[in-house]
């Protein structure tokens, strides 16, 4: 009885997701496209439905995400990064490490994916004072502040990727508001400092800030997509860990793309050497799926627990530019007017 590839790919697909579970996604794609093809491979005799299977192998499922989160850092304007007005904050230097905030790691920055609603002022503090027997009062100049910057951002969630951005931005939202406490060479250190940028030059450019308070609303009539942080994220991110190993699908791809060709131009001739390649495809998968399982066992690939993200929801920040005293005493007013403090951060 002749070996049916594609009914032994759908077991091995089907044992891969009850061991992996949401972290197995990027290995349930290259599982689906491997089984495409061996339902090519079990048409042979059927040209048509041979040239349909192989036409469809870089078909995403209905309703997934077709490029991965790493892609995300678009820029506006043109390939040039200059031209993109896009609001960001900056993740801290001490915090890009940290495997939850990978997502804006890879993006540049905590990039609002909508447009947010921002409030900026400044203000001139005068006193008055009052002298006998006159009828106007006499004002003296204070000093000038730069009030807090106030953004109301609407963030929605469509899946999966964009799940896992929200949760960076809340955590990484939350993480800013804490001084640093415990053990590590920054032990005693206040909240990190921020680069805000957006719209321009003369708008935002390179302004540090300091968060002063963070709240995000979590709507009772939303609905809620579930997503989880991988703990080899960080170590994935330098090439080494055990999402390193899913790498290892990108060759698989090209052997399939060597066999597509193969088939193309001799589809009897090739038959056996297709077979073979496919055969040492199913292998490496295989390998994959049985080392990613242990790996699931033994707490290595665990998870950093799981968390559902509302579709729906605003997030509320305050902000507020921050200056060391010696930038403070070097200012000069016709630099500012004169626009020559462009990327000095002032506003």
């Amino acid at each position: 009885m002749p070996f049916d590839v594609g009914a032994g790919l759908n077991t091995v697909s089907k044992l891969s997701s009850g061991a992996l579970g949401s972290s197995g996604g990027v290995l349930s794609g290259a599982l689906g496209t491997a089984s495409k093809l061996a339902g090519a491979l079990n048409n042979l005799s059927n040209p048509a439905a041979l040239i349909s299977s192989l036409r469809s192998l870089n078909l995403p499922k209905g309703g997934e995400s077709g490029v991965k989160l790493s892609n995300a850092a678009a820029a506006f304007g043109g390939a040039d990064a200059s031209n993109d007005w896009r609001v960001r904050l900056s993740v801290p230097s001490a915090f890009v490490g940290s495997p939850v905030l990978q997502p804006l790691v890879q993006a540049g920055g905590l990039i609002f994916p909508y447009t947010p609603q921002i409030q900026i002022s400044s203000s001139a503090n005068y006193e008055d004072t009052s002298v006998t027997h006159q009828n106007y009062q006499f004002t003296n100049y204070q000093n000038s502040r730069i009030n807090a910057i106030q953004i109301i951002a609407p963030f929605n969630v469509e899946d999966g990727a964009q799940a896992l951005y929200w949760l960076a931005a809340v955590h990484l939202l939350r993480s800013a508001t804490k001084m640093f406490t415990g053990d590590g060479n920054l032990q005693g250190n206040p909240p990190p400092i921020l680069k805000l940028n957006g719209y321009g030059d003369y708008v935002f450019k390179n302004v540090p800030v300091i968060v002063q308070s963070f709240s995000v609303d979590l709507p009772q009539d939303s609905n809620y997509i579930n997503t989880s942080v991988a703990a080899a994220a960080a170590s994935a991110s330098q090439g080494g860990g055990p999402l390193s190993s899913i790498a290892g699908i990108s060759s698989t791809s090209s052997q399939l793309a060597g066999l597509a060709g193969a088939l193309g131009a001799n589809k009897a001739a090739n038959a056996l050497g297709a077979i073979g390649a496919v055969g040492g495809a199913v292998a490496g998968i295989s390998k994959l799926i049985n080392s990613a399982t242990s790996l699931a066992g033994g707490g290595a690939f665990a998870t950093n627990g799981n968390s559902w993200v509302p579709t729906k929801s605003a997030m509320n920040i305050t902000v507020q530019p921050i200056y060391s005293r010696e930038s403070v005493r070097q200012f000069s007013l016709q630099k500012f007017v004169n626009g020559e403090y462009v990327n000095g951060g002032y506003v």
